[in-house]
Formats: C-alpha cells, sequence, structure tokens
C-alpha cells in the first residue's frame, strides 16, 4: 500500500519536475538551429536516440506550429506511464506499444495515424536497448506507408550524462545547444540493413557526431 501511493505520488511530481526542467534549461541556453529550410511534408517520421528525449519537443515546436498533431510510441512499461505523463504536457499524443511489448496493436495505430495524415515519433533504440540500434518499427511504417522519416537530435557544450543504458545527456543551464533535423528522407529500393543503417546515420549525424 505505501509502495503505491510513493509511486502515484512520484508520477504527479516527476512530470512537473521534469517538464519545468526542460523550460528552464531551454530558456537559459543558447539556441542553435541547423534545421531544414523547406516546408515539411506531412505525415512525417519522427526518429531520434532514446536517450534524447529531454530537449526534443523544442525541435518539434520550432519545425511545426502549435496546432500540429504527433502521436509518439511509448513502451507499455511503467516508465512509459512517466513519459506520457511529461510530455503530455507539451501536447503531445500516444501510441501505447514497442518492439519489446505490444508491438503489433502499436504499428497497427501507428500506420492507421499515419494514413490520417498525423505525425509519427519513434525512438528506435527505445526502450531498453541497445544503445543506438535500430528497431523494424521505423522501417515497416515508412515502407508500408511511403512516408518521410525526419531524423533529430542535439548536441550541447557542457552537460551532464546520466549512467542510463541510453547515454542520456541534460545540458548545463547557459551551455549552447545545437538542435538539428535531416532533410527527410524515404527508404525506397534499400534493403531491411540498408534502411537501418541509413536511418542510423541520419540520427548520428543530428547529434553531431
Amino acid at each position: 500500500m505505501k509502495s503505491k501511493f510513493l509511486r502515484k505520488i512520484t508520477y504527479k511530481i516527476l512530470p512537473f519536475i521534469a517538464s519545468l526542467a526542460q523550460r528552464v534549461l531551454f530558456l537559459t541556453c543558447k539556441k542553435v538551429y541547423e534545421l531544414p529550410q523547406d516546408e515539411m511534408p506531412t505525415p512525417l517520421i519522427w526518429v531520434a536516440w532514446h536517450g534524447q528525449l529531454l530537449m526534443l519537443p523544442c525541435i518539434y515546436r520550432k519545425l511545426k506550429p502549435s496546432s500540429h498533431e504527433i502521436h509518439v510510441m511509448v513502451s507499455e512499461h511503467t516508465h512509459g506511464d512517466m513519459a506520457i505523463s511529461v510530455a503530455k504536457r507539451f501536447g503531445m499524443s500516444f501510441i501505447r506499444g514497442s518492439s519489446r511489448q505490444g508491438a503489433i496493436k502499436a504499428l497497427r495505430q501507428a500506420i492507421d495515424t499515419l494514413n490520417r495524415g498525423v505525425d509519427v515519433g519513434i525512438t528506435p533504440d527505445g526502450p531498453k536497448g541497445p544503445l543506438y540500434s535500430v528497431s523494424d518499427g521505423a522501417i515497416i511504417l515508412s515502407t508500408k506507408c511511403d512516408a518521410h522519416i525526419l531524423a533529430v537530435g542535439w548536441s550541447a557544450s557542457s552537460y551532464w550524462q546520466l549512467g542510463s543504458w541510453d547515454a542520456a545527456k541534460i545540458p548545463k543551464p547557459f551551455s549552447t545547444v545545437i538542435f538539428r533535423a535531416s532533410e527527410p528522407f524515404k527508404l525506397g529500393g534499400l534493403s531491411k540493413e540498408e534502411a537501418k543503417e541509413r536511418v542510423k546515420d541520419e540520427i548520428m549525424r543530428c547529434m553531431g557526431k
């Protein structure tokens, strides 16, 4: 009973703290944008590494108007509940499921979402890695729906790095954060392994690698 109560309190408090921290960091950091200049096609499949999630809403709102909708694929694990609580504060919607749990259901919902002209967001190495690996989800969605993929990422001049599997980083206040996005691309004519390598390369470039 006590553990359930503490978990409930944690889920109410931490999302507020996390969203507040993200906004404070965004306001105090110097921001540099390296983004496509042309109008974005719709729908898009947004891809980024799991460890980059903290600052990604900043890129999304820079490229898309506040009225634009995106559905982010989130794990059915309890950690996914926390991610949803945080991201709801940035006006995002969700599809529950991942490569490890509820994958088929999540892919069907994502295909329906893209077919309605709504963007979908995926972390190809989530929810638990391996680090910088690309699962099949984004490849399947792009192929089935003939949708463009947009890789996004960021790097910071100064940051804290967590000891988590995803090597998550938190930019330090007053550091310079460079936000990057690839040109939208499709995977036509590529084998599955070639497509995964293309997606990985584009995300790594968005991290400044």
